[in-house]
């Protein structure tokens, strides 16, 4: 890596921490602010940012087009700026419709400016090499809701959530968008070349939406979704499961906390081991690792200790997923038109984890949370093996 790069990178990194601190994490850290201003209820305010979700997936196909085309740099600093734009009118609202308004708009500022466009401008740029890069921007950005949650806080409470808002528009669109600036268009400037030509011979004449047809792709999308899903699921219901299982109130708020610090360690742990490990391994040890987090909390009713694992294993997994996604989606897949397949393969697991804690609800309403982390081991167990199925599908010798 190249002084050049390693600046950008780390210029990357910080952007990214600011724009998900400032337009993701602000959701959950001003929530009961909202709530108690505005009198709305929890379900009325949580429908927003269900629907900045769903509005993310519907357009990162064409965010992932939008790197494909060279233009990536600029869609990734727009999106990051109107979305800190976006946050400041929070300001003057006060109509629900609005704030939804606001938020599917915020949606859509995610799709252009989150992980997802910028782990795919990275594998445009550098191909397979950019898993390293990755690594790095997430060990950084993981820290996200530790600047998030703390900030706002502070700031809420000492001159009112209006003015946090107004801060972190100030992080995001002067702080943020140019950092990612200068990170993307660096790195575009550097680019290797035989990483953006190489790609299989079968690959160049089928169309831009050829890989809609093959199983390899659809194998992936589940497998993804699949254990996306259980973690957003079981991340939302956390506090409560625990509160179920006469876990103290205190102990179960720290427990929760350790999950992001989890993730991070799991990605530290990948940036010593990804030299001497296939990362085709490392993807299916996040299933089993996700297996035995959910294993483990199902028996935390009985032998309290097992949190501790449980929150181990389920954020270091998912943590190293978040790195494995982009990285073996282009081993697989190919490099041709990677934006837009990276793109397309984001709207399940972006639609999963925005129905994730109803469901899980749904399902505790039928049986407890006894149930729902019974369902739960089955989809991970279902994602395991839709990712053996997209290894299996993409050594198939492809038709010419």
């Amino acid at each position: 890596m190249t002084l050049s790069d390693r600046q950008a990178i780390w210029s990357l990194a910080l952007g990214q921490t600011l724009v998900w601190a400032g337009i993701y994490y602000i959701f959950p850290a001003l929530i009961v602010y909202w709530e108690d201003g505005f009198g709305w209820s929890r379900t009325e305010l949580t429908a927003a940012f269900t629907m900045a979700i769903l509005a993310s997936a519907a357009f990162s196909p064409l965010a992932g087009r939008i790197v494909d085309s060279g233009r990536g740099p600029v869609m990734l600093t727009a999106a990051c700026f109107a979305g800190g734009l976006l946050l400041s009118s929070l300001y003057f609202i006060d109509s629900l419709t609005l704030f939804y308004i606001v938020w599917i708009l915020m949606g859509i500022c995610m799709a252009g400016a989150l992980y997802e466009p910028c782990f795919s401008f990275l594998i445009r740029t550098k191909g397979l090499k950019a898993q390293r890069y990755i690594t790095i921007i997430t060990l950084v950005a993981g820290l996200a809701g530790t600047l998030s949650f703390p900030l706002n806080h502070f700031v809420a409470d000492l001159a009112g959530w209006r003015n946090a808002v107004l801060v972190f528009t100030c992080l995001v669109c002067f702080g943020a968008a140019p950092l990612i600036w200068y990170g993307t268009t660096s790195l575009a400037r550097h680019a290797e070349p035989d990483e953006l030509t190489h790609d299989e011979p079968h690959e160049v004449d089928k169309g831009r939406y050829h890989f809609l047809l093959e199983g390899t792709f659809w194998a992936l999308a589940l497998s993804f979704a699949f254990i996306y899903t259980t973690h957003t699921a079981l991340i939302n219901h956390l506090l409560l499961m625990l509160k179920d299982r006469q876990f103290d109130p205190d102990l179960a708020v720290m427990a929760a906390s350790f999950m992001g610090p989890m993730q991070v360690a799991g990605r530290l742990a990948v940036f010593l081991v990804e030299r001497y490990v296939s990362r085709l391994v490392i993807a299916c040890g996040c299933f089993v690792f996700s297996f035995a987090a959910v294993i483990c909390l199902y028996y935390s009713a009985v032998h309290p200790w097992l949190l501790i694992p449980s929150i181990i294993l389920q954020g270091s997994g998912i943590g190293v997923m978040s790195i494995m996604k982009p990285v073996v989606s282009r081993e697989l897949m190919g490099g041709k038109n990677f934006g837009l397949k990276s793109g397309a393969i984001s709207v399940p697991f972006f639609t999963g984890a925005a129905f994730s804690a109803f469901l899980a609800s749904l399902l505790w309403e039928q049986g407890g949370y006894d149930l729902v982390l019974r369902v739960f081991l089955g989809v991970v167990v279902l994602g395991l093996g839709a990712f053996l199925l997209a290894i299996k599908f993409s050594r198939q010798p492809k038709a010419e």
